[in-house]
């Protein structure tokens, strides 16, 4: 099995300590102000939501459903194919080549994926050593026909001219 990379451990922290300081912060807080009586929304008004801007449950099964394109791509030999695609971040880190012979070699023990599952889903601001932008990290359990089991971790980030893309993956 693969050891983790240093930065996917380092992402593993950063989310519990921003998880732990959000919960520090909430506990924290003052007591808030009496809240005013409720009142039922005038006829003809908007339903209530989350804000445009913010990320949406349907956004979060694009993110994963575009993970397992993505990884389709690696399980089918064209790992040519998913760097192309990938971010400028990712391709800055490694060369077309070098991913390509490393993910062939990579998965070459694991024959054909009998299944994937996500497992996990969380979206970030800041990452260790990465800029500061809008990420999604999906983690998936794949499952291979000869009995093996890989966990794979991608990150998604916002660039590229407004396009979520594949910044880092990582798989234990």
């Amino acid at each position: 099995m693969t050891r983790v990379p240093a930065l996917a451990l380092a992402i593993c922290i950063a989310l519990a300590v921003a998880g732990l300081t959000a919960a520090r912060a909430q506990t924290a807080a003052p007591p808030a102000a009496p809240a005013a009586p409720a009142q039922a929304p005038p006829s003809g008004a908007p339903p209530t939501g989350p804000p445009p801007e913010q990320p949406t449950l349907a956004d979060d099964k694009q993110s994963i459903e575009a993970g397992q394109k993505w990884l389709a791509l690696i399980d089918g030999g064209k790992a040519g194919a998913a760097w192309d695609s990938a971010s400028k971040q990712l391709q800055s880190q490694i060369k077309r080549d070098r991913f390509v012979a490393e993910m062939r070699a990579a998965r070459k023990g694991f024959g054909k994926l009998a299944s994937r599952t996500p497992v996990k889903f969380a979206r970030a601001h800041d990452l260790p050593g990465a800029l500061t932008g809008d990420y999604a990290i999906v983690e998936f359990e794949a499952k291979f026909a000869n009995g093996k089991r890989l966990t794979e971790q991608l990150i998604w980030s916002f660039a590229d001219g407004d396009v979520w893309r594949v910044a880092g993956y990582y798989y234990r």
